[in-house]
């Protein structure tokens, strides 16, 4: 039996063009290489998306709201009349009370199921909470990098790293030093930590870049990505491997991981590690006007 709802589905294709959207921010200029079929794709998306905001949406009436919350006063009486044991049925022995068998099974069963439930949902809220505290911190470096850049004619602090020359053709690549910030009063030293990372470090990957593109950036370039979660895969690039650049980071899981935008803004991605077609844990060294590549 097919779904009557199949036909609203999106292709593969458009799923695609959308995730890529919406990491550019929807701005359809920042999608580089993009053929004239995709480039009418996504266009014909944002189309689509302009709709939403002159859809008419009306209020509740107060009719369905009061039928909602009687329907569930009744679904709570139910479900407090299911576990409810009547005294009736508990018998006085030498030793204490009796319970019927299957009453005191069900029992146990509902109280084992209820426990299981709580400890899902306390895990799910704290991992919530940890994502929600490393966006917080990371929107305090974005605000320190801001006001630095605003008191230093545009330009972001940064640190030559003689580790990362084998990337960059022997010449030792110029990263974001948040640190810097530390020091000169721009942000708090616990902004730089990631709740959710357990290792070494503070959690989080800047922009690396050669000399000359952090040059170019400051005169008129966009980066996009300024920071993130942890760069999962540079240990292996390092010792000259292959890995896999689409490689999720490990700080929060299957809930995506976050990113500091070119605008300030915090944005927790679930989809794959990419901004347009640009790999931003791999140096992919394609033509383009940056390369994005996180480090620590």
């Amino acid at each position: 039996m097919t779904d009557g709802f199949d036909h609203l589905k999106l292709s593969e294709v458009d799923a695609a063009m959308l995730d890529r959207l919406v990491d550019v921010g929807f701005e359809l200029d920042q999608l580089e290489y993009l053929s004239s079929e995709e480039k009418q794709r996504a266009t014909a998306i944002l189309e689509q998306l302009g709709l939403l905001q002159a859809y008419p949406v009306e209020d509740a009436s107060g009719t369905l709201i009061d039928a909602t919350l009687a329907r569930i006063d009744q679904y709570e009486q139910q479900r407090a009349a299911r576990l409810h044991i009547s005294t009736s049925e508990i018998t006085a022995t030498t030793r204490g009370f009796s319970f019927p068998k299957l009453d005191l099974i069900a029992t146990a069963a509902a109280i084992l199921l209820c426990v299981a439930l709580v400890s899902m949902f306390a895990k799910t809220n704290r991992d919530h909470s940890i994502q929600s505290n490393c966006a917080t911190n990371m929107a305090g470096v974005g605000a320190g990098l801001f006001t630095y850049a605003e008191d230093h004619n545009n330009a972001m602090p940064t640190s030559s790293i003689n580790s990362l020359s084998s990337l960059f053709g022997g010449v030792s690549p110029e990263r974001t030093d948040a640190n810097v910030l530390v020091e000169e009063g721009y942000c708090d030293h616990h902004h730089l930590n990631c709740p959710g990372h357990g290792g070494q470090g503070g959690g989080f990957s800047y922009q690396t870049q050669s000399a000359q593109s952090w040059e170019n950036l400051k005169n008129r370039g966009r980066v996009f990505v300024i920071m993130a979660d942890r760069n999962p895969i540079l240990d292996d690039l390092l010792a000259g491997g292959t890995p896999d650049p689409l490689t999720p980071s490990a700080s929060h899981g299957a809930l995506g991981h976050n990113r500091l935008l070119d605008d300030g803004s915090t944005y927790t991605s679930v989809a794959p590690p990419i901004v347009g077609n640009d790999f931003i844990w791999l140096l992919d060294g394609k033509n383009r006007r940056i390369d994005i590549f996180l480090t620590h």
